[in-house]
């Protein structure tokens, strides 16, 4: 059997302040929707474990046939990813203006993918999606409701041009291959959001070449690399390059902010209490700060 790979090409929205409110909304949307789908498997998945079926099933010998009986469990308990399709249907049709079935679908699946870890004691809880945590939503394929047609991300009305540089070579081989689906993504970029879109793509992703050269790039090498993860640096050593790289570099840095404030709140202090402080500037022991 034959098993095609798929890869992900990640292009840029040029979005106007208007559209960008309307991906805003349908973000905010997909997450009430998904802690919403969190809510009922919660309340289903209670309710199972307060049966007398399923508290036998818990007792016996772990097999095939205790395997099955807990998928019995969970089917008739609607602990199933078709059933949450279902209950997610409802929903769906109250906020069809912004949220397609197909979309909500997705949605259910990602969010019954996270609760089954619960239910095979793979992980002790699935949270709930917090204001502002849901920063993308992807469609089930290309062919309806989030789509990727003639270079514009199609979404329910919504209609919005993507970036495509005219001397990106691997952007314009990738998309000679079949688009599967895709997915909207939004980006904390230096304190402002950035939106993309995902294309997941057949095939193997092209081969870059540096055009004064003619040389792959990033070809597999030969030989030992060391890696030192840090808490903030990556450091990648080998016979031919050193590299220290920061890790998550995207994520915006706020230790500068911090210290001006830090030395705004601490003028302040020493203004409005100038008996607290020694001439040299350090406090004096034994008074009481106001």
């Amino acid at each position: 059997m034959n098993i095609i790979s798929n890869y992900i090409l990640t292009l840029k929205l040029d979005t106007e302040i208007y559209q960008e409110d309307i991906l805003d909304k349908r973000l905010k949307i997909s997450r009430n929707i998904f802690n919403s789908c969190l809510g009922e498997l919660y309340k289903r998945y209670n309710h199972m474990k307060e049966s007398k079926e399923y508290k036998k099933v818990v007792k016996m010998t772990k097999g095939k046939e205790r395997n099955k009986q807990f998928n019995k469990s969970n089917k008739n308990n609607g602990l199933t990813e078709y059933s949450l399709h279902r209950y997610v249907k409802l929903i769906q049709k109250h906020f069809k203006d912004n949220i397609d079935s197909f979309t909500a679908q997705k949605i259910a699946t990602r969010c019954f993918s996270a609760f089954q870890k619960l239910m095979l004691h793979q992980s002790n809880r699935v949270y709930f999606k917090k204001y502002g945590e849901m920063n993308s939503v992807e469609g089930k394929s290309n062919k309806t409701g989030l789509r990727f047609v003639d270079n514009k991300l199609t979404w329910n009305g919504l209609v919005i041009d993507v970036i495509i540089d005219k001397n990106d070579e691997y952007a314009h081989i990738s998309l000679l291959n079949k688009i599967k689906y895709c997915r909207v993504v939004r980006k904390l970029i230096r304190g402002k959001y950035k939106y993309y879109v995902q294309l997941v793509l057949e095939g193997s992703p092209p081969i870059k070449y540096n055009k004064e050269t003619g040389e792959v790039k990033h070809s597999i090498g030969e030989g030992n690399v060391g890696i030192d993860i840090g808490t903030r640096t990556l450091a990648i050593s080998s016979k031919k390059e050193v590299k220290l790289l920061e890790l998550c570099p995207e994520i915006e840095n706020i230790e500068h902010e911090k210290l001006i404030l830090l030395r705004k709140l601490d003028r302040k202090r020493r203004n409005n209490n100038p008996n607290n402080f020694n001439e040299n500037g350090t406090i004096k022991y034994g008074v009481k700060l106001t």
